[in-house]
C-alpha cells in the first residue's frame, strides 16, 4: 500500500456541470488547473459506482530512484507502458478520489498542461448509462412457476458499447464503457451471472424449441420475491500520443417483484 503525507500536492478537479454538448475548457488556478465539461441530465446517476461526475485527483512529483518520495514504497514507472517519457516533463504519482492510483509521465508543466488521462476520465463521467431495461419470460406481472426456468433478458439495443470523446487543443481522449456481465439476484438468496444480455423469448415458437442463456428455477412458491438485475460495464480509454488504459467499472441495477406459484397438474380418469 502507498502511504500518504507528502506536501506540495497539486489538486486537479474534474467537474461536469449541467448543460448540453461535450465541450471542455481549462482555466488556470493558483493550485493547478480546472477542467470543465458539460453533460445533460441522466436517469439513475445516483446509482453510479466506481466513477462519478466529480472526481478529484492529486498529483505529487515522483522520483524514479525511489529515494525522495517521502517514505512511499517504490513504484516502477516502466511497469506502465502508457507512461513512457515523451518530450519535456516529469513523473507524478496520481491519486484520485475514486480509487485510481498510478505513476504517470506528464509532459510539460502539470499546472498548465491538460493530459489525455485527465480528459479520458472526464469523458468517462459524461457517458450516459441508465439502469438496464429487463424483460422476463413469463412476462413481468405474470406468475413464474416452481421448477420451470424463468428467463431474464435485456431489451434489444441495450448490450452495446458507448463512447465519449473530449479535446483540448491538440490533446484528446476517448473513453468507452462496454457491458461485460449481467448478474441476477433471484431474491431467494441465490445469484446467477450471465456473460451476455440473455436470450429473447419468442412467443411464436413452442417452449421446448427454445433455450435461455440466462434463466433461474425457483424451488418454492412465494407472493413476491424481490429480484434485481445488475449490468457491469468495463471502462477503457485511448488518447493522443498513443496513450490509453483502463477505467473503473460502472454498475447499474434495477429491482422488481416476481410472484412464484406451484404448477397445477391436471389429472383425468379413464
Amino acid at each position: 500500500m502507498l502511504a500518504y503525507g507528502l506536501s506540495s500536492l497539486l489538486a486537479v478537479a474534474l467537474l461536469a456541470v449541467p448543460g448540453d454538448g461535450d465541450g471542455a475548457e481549462v482555466k488556470a488556478q493558483p493550485w493547478g488547473y480546472l477542467i470543465t465539461g458539460r453533460q445533460g441530465p441522466r436517469p439513475g446517476a445516483a446509482n453510479r459506482s466506481g466513477s462519478g461526475s466529480n472526481v478529484t485527483c492529486k498529483y505529487t512529483p515522483w522520483h524514479v530512484d525511489g529515494q525522495q518520495n517521502g517514505g512511499l514504497e517504490f513504484v516502477d514507472p516502466a511497469s506502465n507502458p502508457n507512461s513512457k517519457p515523451r518530450g519535456d516533463g516529469a513523473y507524478y504519482l496520481i491519486e484520485c478520489s475514486d480509487g485510481y492510483r498510478d505513476v504517470l509521465w506528464v509532459q510539460g508543466d502539470i499546472g498548465q498542461t491538460v493530459t489525455s488521462e485527465q480528459l479520458a476520465r472526464q469523458a468517462y463521467a459524461l457517458i450516459p448509462i441508465a439502469p438496464p431495461k429487463v424483460l422476463t419470460a413469463p412476462p413481468r406481472g405474470s406468475d413464474a412457476l416452481v421448477g420451470l426456468p424463468h428467463w431474464f433478458y435485456l431489451r434489444k439495443g441495450e448490450w452495446k458499447a458507448k463512447s465519449k470523446r473530449l479535446e483540448v487543443g491538440a490533446v484528446w481522449a476517448e473513453a468507452t464503457a462496454t457491458p461485460q456481465k449481467m448478474t441476477v439476484d433471484a431474491g431467494d438468496g441465490k445469484t446467477i451471472t450471465c456473460d451476455g444480455p440473455g436470450t429473447a423469448y419468442d412467443p411464436s415458437k413452442r417452449a421446448d424449441q427454445q433455450r435461455s442463456s440466462c434463466s433461474y428455477r425457483y424451488l418454492h412458491p412465494k407472493g413476491a420475491y424481490q429480484a434485481s438485475v445488475t449490468v457491469t460495464w468495463n471502462g477503457t480509454w485511448r488518447g493522443s500520443g498513443g496513450s490509453g488504459g483502463t477505467l473503473p467499472s460502472i454498475t447499474r441495477t434495477v429491482t422488481f417483484p416476481i410472484r412464484v406459484s406451484e404448477a397445477q397438474a391436471l389429472v383425468t380418469k379413464g
